[in-house]
């Protein structure tokens, strides 16, 4: 949090010689305010869920994503296998973060097996 928001918001624990994570020290929940959201500090978590949204409507809650949407080629572009995908282009531009679109593929996933096991 403190490197994200460039300033002392929490504390900070030294990293583990043994698995290079950091050391918890969150002791409770806090919500930090960012653009069109928040987000959560909370101690040991390590998962979340995020159900109630579908697969299909994923990429609007990355923000990144927003500017390109409505330039795809295909209105239910998915951005996974389609050609002419305006977010896959801009991966390829560098205009949004390779990480933040495998996080997205990554999500998607685990969305659809979700939805899968519900019917």
């Amino acid at each position: 949090m403190n490197c994200l928001f460039e300033e002392k918001k929490t504390e900070e624990g030294t990293i583990s010689e043994k698995n290079q994570k950091g050391k918890n020290t969150t002791t409770s929940v806090t919500l930090y305010p960012i653009q069109e959201g928040y987000i959560a500090d909370t101690p040991g978590f390590s998962t979340f869920s995020i159900e109630e949204i579908e697969s299909k409507d994923l990429a609007q809650y990355f923000i990144e994503f927003r500017p390109y949407l409505k330039k795809c080629e295909y209105i239910d572009c998915q951005h996974e296998k389609e050609e002419n995908c305006a977010i896959k282009k801009a991966i390829e531009q560098g205009k949004i973060e390779k990480q933040r679109y495998e996080n997205y593929l990554a999500i998607k996933k685990e969305l659809r097996k979700k939805e899968e096991q519900k019917w």
